[in-house]
C-alpha cells in the first residue's frame, strides 16, 4: 500500500503516517513531504523506530509550488507505484481580521492550504484513474463550516477546500476512488504557534493522534463504502 502524505513532519500529518506504518508493518510504503528538511529527516526516524520495515520516501517540498510538487509525485511514483492513499495535510494559518491583513498573507494561506491540495491531488488521480482505485482524505477543519472573527484567510481557504472536495468526490465516484474529507475541532499541535498566535484550544482538545486514528478508521471501511465528510470535535470542550 503506497500512501503520501503532505505536510508530515510533526503534528497531524506526522501521527497519520506513524498509525499507517505501525497498522501495515509488512507491506506499508510512505512517500511523506514537508518544508522543513530537518524536521522531516526527524519525523522519518521517529517512524522507522516504530516500525523498522516501513519503506519511507522522504522529499522536501512547498505543495504550493507546482513545480516542487510533480517532482515529488514523479518520484514517489518512480519509488512505489502509484499512490493508494493520499493524506493532504500540509496547511497554515494568519490570523487577523480583513482590514489589517496583508495581501501577502492571505494569498499565502491560500496558495497552501487550497492551490496545495489542488496541486498535488491532480498531480497522483491519472494513475487512481489507471487502476480504478485510491482514496483521497483531506484534512480541513470545522473552520471549513462555521467561520470565527479573526479568521477570513483560513476559513476561505477550508470553506474552499470543502468545494473542491465535494466536486472532486462527484467527478471519480464513478471510477471507485474514495475522496473523504475530515474537519476537526479543537487540536493540540504545534499549529497555532507556528502561525504566531495564542491557539484557540479548549481545556480538552483533540491530540493528533486522534485525527490520525479518524482517517484511519475512514480508510478502513470496505472498498464499496465512503464517508464523504466527518466532522470530529472535543466530547467536552470545558472551555
Amino acid at each position: 500500500m503506497h500512501i503520501l502524505i503532505t505536510g508530515a513532519s510533526n503534528g497531524i500529518g506526522l501521527a497519520v503516517a506513524k498509525r499507517f506504518a505501525a497498522s501495515h508493518k509488512a507491506d506499508v510504503h510512505l512517500s511523506i513531504c514537508s518544508r522543513n528538511l530537518g524536521a522531516l529527516a526527524q519525523a522519518r526516524t521517529e517512524i522507522e523506530k516504530l516500525s523498522p520495515n516501513a519503506q519511507i520516501f522522504a522529499s522536501q517540498c512547498d505543495v504550493s509550488i507546482a513545480g516542487d510538487v510533480e517532482r515529488f509525485v514523479a518520484e514517489s511514483e518512480a519509488k512505489f507505484g502509484p499512490v493508494d492513499l493520499l493524506v493532504n495535510n500540509a496547511g497554515l494559518g494568519h490570523f487577523s481580521q480583513v482590514l489589517d491583513m496583508k495581501s501577502s498573507d492571505f494569498d499565502r494561506v491560500i496558495a497552501t492550504n487550497l492551490r496545495g491540495v489542488f496541486l498535488i491531488t491532480k498531480a497522483v488521480l491519472p494513475k487512481m484513474r489507471e487502476q480504478r482505485s485510491g482514496t483521497i482524505v483531506s484534512i480541513s477543519s470545522v473552520a471549513g463550516k462555521l467561520a470565527f472573527k479573526g479568521g477570513a484567510a483560513y476559513c476561505a481557504s477550508k470553506f474552499g477546500l470543502r468545494g473542491l472536495m465535494q466536486s472532486l468526490f462527484l467527478e471519480v465516484r464513478d471510477e471507485k476512488i474514495r475522496v473523504i474529507t475530515i474537519f476537526p475541532g479543537s487540536v493540540d499541535t504545534n499549529f497555532f504557534a507556528a502561525a504566531g498566535t495564542q491557539p484557540f484550544l479548549s481545556k480538552n482538545a483533540l491530540t493528533a493522534e486522534d485525527i490520525a486514528d479518524t482517517v484511519f478508521a475512514s480508510v478502513s471501511l470496505p472498498i464499496h463504502a465512503t464517508v464523504t465528510e466527518l466532522d470530529i470535535r472535543p466530547t467536552n470542550p470545558q472551555r
